[in-house]
């Protein structure tokens, strides 16, 4: 199981850098097939780093001497304040190679993804260069208008992803059903979510050693979505999203075991917010009268 980071707020350069260290280090004690990342700043600037060794991470843009082997692709700069960023840790489960380690981007997105899918549309599989689900799952997710109300009749398996969208301006963090997820925040209104409680933990005492939140798990089958375009994020939209199908074959329930399976009832509170310069998790009170669309 390949292994997600995924920070929003407002965090400086040298707060940037140093989390990507730590994912890289944490991360790399279990995946062994890569390490990447995208960093978006509030004034548009992106950075990318890819590196085929995640043991051997040597900082971006560390220059190197030429005895020194480092099998890595960086684009961009830093900025001087990250508004989302997300890091990958892979475990390969198609050819180990540099194009195929995350993010993957294509057009004005860039994708990160946990998780094992198959494609069973009806139309022609999704191509990727190597042969990539992940990158076939972006190249499908371009050509849609709202891809996250077609994954269960297109796809199967499980997943969960970290989303940046340049042109939208938008982060979009969801989970499946049986993926893994967990949560937490800080004072200074940073929300993180890791695959892994105890790496998210980690993570984010690294950050701020003593007001982050306990990491929780996130709630099943959610797509949440922020813009990042201002100096600090905002929470857009919390939605409902019906995840994966599947495939009736002897081995199609492996994937099963990379994740806890739960069951959860629909969000009955209101999805959206307006949108202004305060909101970061607003609060909320559940709706009398609506109910998705229903009325009580």
């Amino acid at each position: 199981m390949c292994k997600l980071f995924i920070a929003t707020g407002s965090l400086t350069k040298q707060q940037t850098l140093k989390l990507i260290e730590k994912a890289a280090s944490i991360f790399s004690k279990t995946q062994k097939d890569g390490f990447g990342f995208i960093a978006y700043g509030s004034s548009g600037t992106v950075a990318t780093g890819h590196y085929l060794e995640p043991s051997n991470y040597p900082g971006f843009k560390v220059s190197l001497p030429e005895w020194v082997d480092c099998n890595r692709i960086e684009t961009g700069t830093i900025p001087s304040n990250v508004t989302a960023l997300v890091c990958h840790g892979r475990t390969a489960t198609s050819r180990v190679m540099l194009a195929n380690v995350h993010p993957f981007v294509s057009k004005d997105t860039a994708l990160c993804h946990n998780g094992v899918l198959s494609w069973i549309g009806s139309g022609p599989e999704p191509k990727a260069i190597n042969h990539c689900d992940s990158e076939q799952f972006l190249n499908w997710f371009n050509s849609m208008k709202s891809p996250f109300n077609n994954t269960k009749v297109n796809w199967s398996g499980y997943g969960v992803f970290g989303i940046i969208n340049k042109r939208k301006k938008t982060l979009t963090v969801a989970k499946c059903g049986s993926g893994k997820l967990s949560y937490c925040s800080n004072d200074n209104g940073v929300h993180l979510w890791s695959t892994e409680s105890h790496d998210l933990e980690l993570l984010a005492k690294s950050l701020s050693p003593d007001n982050a939140t306990k990491p929780l798990v996130m709630r099943p089958n959610t797509v949440c979505c922020f813009n990042i375009s201002g100096k600090a994020p905002r929470l857009l939209s919390v939605d409902n999203w019906e995840g994966f199908g599947s495939v009736a074959t002897k081995s199609a329930d492996w994937f099963k075991s990379m994740g806890t399976t739960t069951h959860s009832s629909p969000l009955s509170y209101k999805r959206q917010w307006p949108v202004n310069d305060t909101d970061s998790f607003p609060d909320w009170e559940p709706s009398p009268v609506q109910v998705l669309g229903a009325t009580k």
